[in-house]
């Protein structure tokens, strides 16, 4: 099968097919990280076979080069023009070469990390609903269905639960490349970017070769999945608690203690602190602090709250 076939349909297909059909196989012989890429774009489950994505990553990264060395010195000389200002052009050349160079590092280092964050969102979503998926596959298994019928239905509802693809994988693997359930099962523990889901289906392995009791080992999960959302629960409301006396702090208490502190001081005029007056610091704390303080407060409030 040729990479290309793999690749992502659609828009994205057409994105990363470009970059291969340029540049060929070439950047993946080379690339050392390319096995790593490749796992992590399983984990990941982004549909596209490596060697097209190196491929695309080398390329867009050039086209971010090319096309920062040529506009940002022309858009440097037009605004230093604008203000009067001439520079050598050895400088605007300079200029031009490191706006490349960070255009093409950054544009690599997006596609190089992008399947690890891509694979820590799927794994943040799955472990938030693994009490969920063992209480569902505990009922089914109660009801009588067999493993086959239960990831089946995982298949067909898993959104739900964010487990939908690994489920039609394992579905995938059985019924149109013939495998074995459970060799699609492991397949699937290995392939997952989530640990407490990897071990949850080789707990699941175990208990269907060895013949145990698999309703009693769901219970028995969904109850342990169940404690541990309970902890970092525990956990998530002592740090908002924390969030709250940052509010307090940051965005009311010290406000009023520093406008209060330098009305004062502007009463008896002088330099408060680098050469600067009350009357100058106080837009700068009202302008610039202040809405500083609470752009730190709300990325921390949402930093704790996007895993839930």
């Amino acid at each position: 099968m040729k990479p290309e076939s793999v690749a992502l349909k659609g828009s994205s297909f057409s994105f990363h097919e470009f970059g291969y059909r340029v540049l060929g196989v070439a950047p993946a012989r080379f690339f050392p990280l390319s096995e790593r890429l490749r796992r992590n774009l399983l984990r990941a489950n982004v549909k596209v076979n490596h060697v097209v994505y190196v491929s695309s990553m080398f390329f867009w990264s050039l086209v971010a080069f090319f096309a920062s060395l040529v506009l940002v010195p022309v858009l440097f000389v037009s605004f230093s023009s604008f203000l009067g200002v001439v520079f050598p052009l050895s400088f605007v050349a300079v200029v031009g070469l490191l706006a490349g160079g960070v255009s093409f590092g950054v544009c690599f280092v997006v596609f190089l990390y992008y399947p690890s964050y891509k694979a820590s969102v799927l794994k943040m979503k799955i472990e938030k609903n693994l009490v969920y998926v063992a209480n569902y596959m505990a009922i089914l298994s109660g009801a009588g269905a067999t493993p086959g019928e239960t990831f089946s239905s995982l298949a067909r509802i898993g959104e739900v639960f964010s487990l939908k693809e690994s489920a039609q994988s394992v579905v995938r693997s059985v019924e149109l490349l013939g495998e074995d359930l459970i060799a699609a099962l492991d397949e699937e523990s290995k392939r997952t970017p989530s640990r407490e889901y990897s071990s949850f289906l080789q707990g699941y392995i175990s208990t269907v070769q060895t013949g145990g009791n698999l309703h009693f080992y769901l219970m028995t999960m969904a109850n342990k999945f169940t404690e541990t959302r309970r902890r970092r629960l525990s956990k998530m409301i002592s740090q908002l608690g924390l969030a709250g006396e940052l509010y307090i702090t940051l965005l009311v208490a010290f406000p009023i203690i520093m406008i209060t502190l330098l009305v004062i001081m502007g009463v008896f005029g002088g330099e408060v602190i680098g050469g600067l007056s009350a009357a100058q610091l106080l837009p700068l704390l009202v302008y610039l602090l202040l809405p500083s303080a609470a752009a730190f407060v709300l990325v921390y409030v949402d930093a704790i709250m996007s895993s839930w």
